[in-house]
């Protein structure tokens, strides 16, 4: 287990208060798209982003109920801004496909070693099931102009 990611608080040196999950991997402040990009383009089937305009359509609905149920009175984007920061921001998704999918979609005979990967001792091997899925994510790509 990880502990890395485990904050404490003390009521004083003996006591012990409180315990939570932090995850700084991804903390930046940035577009709801982003984070809508990474899990269209590493969550989905690419059959299902034929029908992703209902997916942000739902995703954009809770998104401002829930900062509505917070209180929250700051800026808050229109689906038409947050539609336009997706395709502003498609690139992303191609980076993310490129460099990520193949981990999340790993070739079963040659699992990489994410050690020797970080140390350039180790290459990936691309899984069919990547290639396949990148033959139908390069056409979209292209004609959404991110390549």
């Amino acid at each position: 287990m990880v502990f890395d990611y485990l904050r404490y608080s003390y009521h004083n040196l003996a006591l012990y208060g409180a315990c939570r999950f932090v995850d700084y991997q991804f903390g930046y402040w940035t577009s709801p798209a982003a984070d809508l990009l990474y899990f269209l383009y590493s969550s989905l089937s690419p059959d299902l982003l034929d029908k992703h305009h209902i997916l942000v359509q739902e995703y954009y609905k809770s998104l401002t109920e829930t900062l509505s149920t917070l209180g929250y009175r700051g800026l808050q984007p229109t689906l038409t801004e947050l539609q336009r920061q997706l395709q502003e921001r498609g690139p992303h998704a191609v980076l993310m496909c490129c460099s990520i999918l193949p981990l999340i979609i790993p070739d079963s005979n040659n699992v990489p070693d994410i050690k020797k990967l970080i140390k350039n001792e180790e290459i990936i091997h691309l899984s069919e099931e990547y290639k396949e899925i990148m033959k139908k994510f390069l056409p979209i790509f292209e004609g959404k102009g991110w390549l």
